[in-house]
């Protein structure tokens, strides 16, 4: 009947932890404005840097000989593929922060798959 009642402590640890979570995530924030990615076209001629907030930093176009639009694909290209990396790296800190505070939510590996796009 009472057999659930051993999990209490892990509850109360929990919500300790949940008490610390605001400050977690601003610290990961500032931390992930300070991170960089990059992300490259598939002609190799064009990349992007963002920051893991998904903040563009740089663009960087070898034109000689592009086409205006095969810049415009680059720059989709690379901007998108650093957007992703962003996505994935900051999904990865947040899941390193979770693990780190010891906090086992359900399901937090789904939401995180899913705000990704993966």
């Amino acid at each position: 009947m009472f057999k659930g009642l051993g999990n209490l402590g892990n509850i109360a640890s929990m919500m300790a932890a949940f008490k610390d979570l605001p400050q977690k995530m601003q610290e990961l924030n500032a931390r992930m404005q300070d991170e960089h990615v990059r992300g490259d076209s598939s002609c190799g001629r064009v990349f992007v840097i963002v920051n893991c907030v998904g903040q563009v930093q740089s663009v960087n176009i070898a034109q000689d000989g592009m086409s205006k639009a095969e810049i415009e694909q680059g720059v989709l290209e690379a901007t998108n593929a650093a957007g992703a990396a962003a996505k994935q790296t900051y999904a990865e800190a947040i899941h390193a922060m979770v693990a780190d505070m010891n906090l086992d939510i359900p399901g937090v590996d789904g939401l995180l798959t899913s705000l990704i796009g993966r």
